[in-house]
């Protein structure tokens, strides 16, 4: 398998019948059940929570130091 730097591009999430469809970048193509669909789901919120906690945020600065000190 080939890897690759992180994608850029969301995927596209869809319903057919009784499935979940996730369609993204390079052709990736995948059929869940609802409830596999659901943990993924869950997973990836997990993760998403997880990284922004190692993100710096632009709002977040320290503040300056006080040059007296």
């Amino acid at each position: 398998m080939v890897t690759r730097g992180p994608y850029h591009d969301a995927s596209r999430a869809t319903r057919e019948e009784d499935e979940v469809m996730l369609d993204g970048p390079d052709g990736l193509a995948v059929s869940m059940t609802p409830e596999a669909a659901r943990k993924t789901a869950q997973a990836i919120r997990a993760a998403l929570a997880d990284s922004e906690q190692d993100e710096p945020k632009p709002d977040c600065q320290a503040p300056p130091e006080d040059e007296d000190s």
